[in-house]
């Protein structure tokens, strides 16, 4: 990037990431506090018990299983 002057390229690339920001903020709706607790509740805390029974299972066999002769 040696024929494109440094401020230019800063600013071009501050204008990008403020871009890319608001039309991040524009495009998703806003989540009220409702929907993510029922979000919450519905499928992160029910993912969350399944990964913990499936570690608790995996870990002692792994340490079980892994034996060097």
């Amino acid at each position: 990037m040696d024929c494109i002057p440094g401020f230019i390229w800063f600013f071009a690339k501050a204008f990008f990431v403020v871009f890319l920001l608001m039309w991040v903020k524009w495009t998703f709706p806003r989540l009220r506090i409702d929907q993510i607790l029922s979000l919450e509740w519905k499928y992160l805390v029910p993912i969350s018990m399944v990964n913990l029974l499936l570690m608790a299972c995996c870990v002692p066999s792994a340490f079980t299983f892994n034996k060097r002769i």
